[in-house]
């Protein structure tokens, strides 16, 4: 696991540390509702999830303000694939769909162009699963089972990060984000044998660059 992990971890100390000595010229804008788009790099931190690259919506909200304050998470939604074992044989079980929304408290440091923040969030993941056809047809086989469906369960999350907003100018700006997300969600397979739930250690690190455009 550790392994797996010191890439993503020396990227971002390697990230927030050119976003922390840039220069400082000019001054936070004062858009009210930013919107673009984002780019989240993964790194699981169990064999029962896989990491990877998700594409996803990013927005910002009014501009950042010195000191203690409420903070969100609404967007950063990801799918990971998901391994176990029917018998003895280890498979793609399928695909999971974590749609965690979180809020949370933390603090923000003002320098020139740049907000630093570091917050705990937490909140609840609304998630959903769809088991491989390969699957379906291993368990089908291995178990003797007929009906064979499957469904995942939504779970708490927790996530400590710090994150960066740095003003390009009065309408771009650009986001950078890193922290560890904790949450265990299930997958019930179901199926005329009864109900298999099988909990799934989908704790990841995360690195996020968005890029936004300023509306008004």
């Amino acid at each position: 696991m550790l392994k797996r992990c010191l890439p993503i971890v020396a990227a971002l100390v390697f990230l927030f540390t050119f976003f922390w000595f840039s220069g400082e010229a000019g001054a936070q804008t004062d858009s009210r509702l930013a919107i673009g788009g984002s780019v989240t790099v993964r790194a699981a931190t169990s064999s029962e999830a896989n990491g990877g690259v998700n594409v996803g919506f990013e927005w910002r909200l009014g501009y950042a303000v010195p000191g203690w304050g409420w903070q969100n998470s609404i967007f950063s939604w990801f799918d990971t694939g998901v391994q176990g074992t029917i018998g003895t044989t280890l498979v793609e079980l399928g695909n999971m769909r974590l749609r965690p929304i979180m809020v949370g408290y933390g603090y923000t440091w003002v320098r020139g162009r740049k907000a630093i923040t570091a917050d705990l969030v937490g909140g609840y993941a609304f998630n959903s699963f769809k088991m491989d056809a390969a699957a379906v047809q291993e368990y089908s086989r291995q178990r003797g089972a007929t009906g064979v469906e499957a469904e995942g369960t939504n779970s708490f999350a927790l996530k400590p990060e710090v994150q960066v907003w740095y003003d390009i100018n009065s309408r771009f700006g650009l986001k950078l984000n890193g922290g560890y997300q904790f949450t265990r969600p299930s997958v019930v397979i179901r199926s005329s044998l009864g109900e298999d739930v099988r909990p799934v250690h989908a704790d990841t690190f995360l690195i996020t660059a968005g890029l936004v455009y300023s509306l008004f």
